[in-house]
């Protein structure tokens, strides 16, 4: 996948949610190609990242990638799910890996560049803003959170940005190339399974079945063995139920 650009920037967008029973929240929707045809990385946010006017760290609550049509959606949502209002739009520049996560820059269409730095703990993922004057200056302590989730780091070290973003459980996972046994297709015996979990709403279930579907389709040599689902409950700011289907090839 290729890094953005000045000439082929990734749109970003910042929406306030208002939900139905009066609770309201920030989402920040960050486009991973030029032309925003991939799914959205996803996350939520208790500030807008596009007004933070101080050098410290932010908490970022990953949620399910959302599709591109957000960056232009506002208004009311179908099921029940409240209304969106876009609040700030703009475009990254750079998007490069750095240790434990990544380093941004975006116009927020005002034509000056503000730096991001998205750091992944073993515990949290947090993001701030780094402004010129004090781009020498050592980062603030990183505070103590709990979050569910998993930074979709792009693991080529060749590459820049992200590659994939397919969302599943546990620390130190493997991209497909680069699993020590090759999957085969002999009808029997599963080598490898991969974990895919999404809300209990319709657009996140016809989502997880595009992830799905998708990551097969860019995989034709994987011959599904078993499949496995089950429902389970999340903990973040708030405990949800979720869908969680592991797939075996």
């Amino acid at each position: 996948m290729a890094a953005p650009t000045k000439e082929n920037p990734f749109q970003t967008v910042v929406l306030q949610h208002d939900l139905p029973d009066g609770t309201t929240h920030f989402d920040w929707l960050l486009a991973v190609d030029a032309k925003a045809e991939n799914p959205l990385l996803s996350f939520r946010v208790t500030e807008r990242p596009d007004l933070l006017n101080e050098n410290r760290w932010v908490e970022l609550d990953p949620r399910p990638d959302h599709r591109p049509e957000y960056l232009y959606l506002e208004g009311e949502l179908d099921g029940d799910r409240g209304t969106v209002t876009r609040l700030g739009k703009g475009n990254v520049f750079i998007w490069k890996e750095i240790p434990h996560g990544w380093n941004m820059m975006i116009d927020w269409g005002t034509g000056l560049l503000s730096e991001y730095e998205l750091i992944k703990t073993e515990d949290s993922l947090v993001f701030r803003r780094i402004f010129e004057n004090h781009s020498q200056d050592p980062p603030p302590p990183l505070p103590k959170l709990k979050i569910v989730g998993d930074v979709p780091v792009n693991k080529d070290s060749d590459s820049i940005g992200l590659s994939k973003k397919i969302k599943a459980f546990g620390a130190g996972k493997k991209e497909s190339t680069a699993w020590a046994r090759q999957p085969n297709t002999t009808g029997t015996g599963a080598t490898h399974v991969k974990t895919f979990h999404t809300k209990l709403t319709d657009d996140a279930l016809r989502y997880v079945d595009e992830q799905i579907n998708d990551w097969l389709d860019k995989n034709p040599e994987f011959e599904v063995k078993l499949v496995t689902t089950t429902i389970g409950t999340f903990t973040s700011k708030v405990k949800e139920p979720h869908l969680i289907c592991q797939v075996w090839i």
